[in-house]
């Protein structure tokens, strides 16, 4: 079971989970006045925003169960997320140092801090026999490479938009989503390796609150009338696995 201050240390991801998945999702032209960008690419923050969110749901559905081994898979994805989420602050401060952009990468380093510190003292921790089903494991290993794709190709803000006829003038907001994004592909990594639907529920709860959300995104991008080539693959791929992976938790892995 996870110690009392563990679970305290973990409020501050959960924290910033909620609300940098909140904000973009719902205000994305507040958002950008915050943290001082253009407001172009609405689509792309409520995106991030997507992300983001899932990882607050997957750490109070973790901490509420309150084992290592259900939430250990979330951790590693917050750490690599806050990992490459100091890349972005690292990159954005020899552009434009901004005092909300140290205000972020601070909130990343301690981040960071803990989940490391919560790795060293729990590392692994088998939970049962594996016994995902095989079909599970090909969603999950194809939702793993999306999301890997999908994390990495938005650090390079300006090939990525143009690609997608964006405008890629809010770099630093790319490259958070990507960070956001590419966490999840370190999940898939762990629950491929695992293959305990015990240790991988919550992982998969996580990828449905993402996998949804952004498919509503895309849906509401469609009614207004701003069709894209990403809101199209967002939209498909995103739809099919939420609706494969609820599937999956329904059928508890099997």
């Amino acid at each position: 079971m996870l110690t009392r201050p563990e679970r305290v240390l973990l409020l501050l991801p959960l924290a910033g989970g909620a609300v940098f998945g909140l904000l973009p999702l719902l205000a994305p032209a507040q958002l950008a006045q915050l943290v001082g960008a253009s407001g172009n690419d609405p689509y792309i923050y409520r995106l991030a925003g997507a992300a983001t969110f899932g990882y607050a749901v997957a750490l109070v559905l973790g901490l509420r169960d309150g084992r290592w081994s259900r939430v250990r898979l979330v951790v590693y994805a917050v750490l690599a997320f806050n990992a490459l989420s100091l890349y972005a602050v690292t990159a954005e401060l020899g552009r434009d140092p901004r005092p909300v952009v140290l205000a972020i990468g601070g909130t990343s380093v301690a981040i960071v801090a803990i989940c490391l510190w919560l790795v060293s003292r729990r590392r692994e921790s088998g939970d049962g026999p594996p016994d995902m089903a095989t079909w599970v494991y090909v969603v999950t290993a194809a939702a793993t490479v999306s999301a890997a794709v999908f994390g990495l190709a938005p650090l390079f803000p300006a090939q990525f938009a143009g690609l997608f006829g964006y405008l890629g003038t809010d770099e630093f907001l790319y490259r958070q989503a990507g960070a956001a994004c590419f966490g999840y592909a370190v999940m898939g990594i762990g629950e491929l390796r695992s293959r305990r639907w015990r240790e991988c529920e919550v992982a998969a709860a996580m990828a449905v609150v993402f996998n949804g959300l952004a498919a509503i995104a895309s849906a509401f991008e469609l009614a207004r009338g701003r069709p894209t080539l990403l809101v199209g693959v967002v939209l498909l791929a995103a739809g099919s696995f939420t609706a494969l992976i609820s599937v999956a938790i329904m059928r508890r892995g099997r």
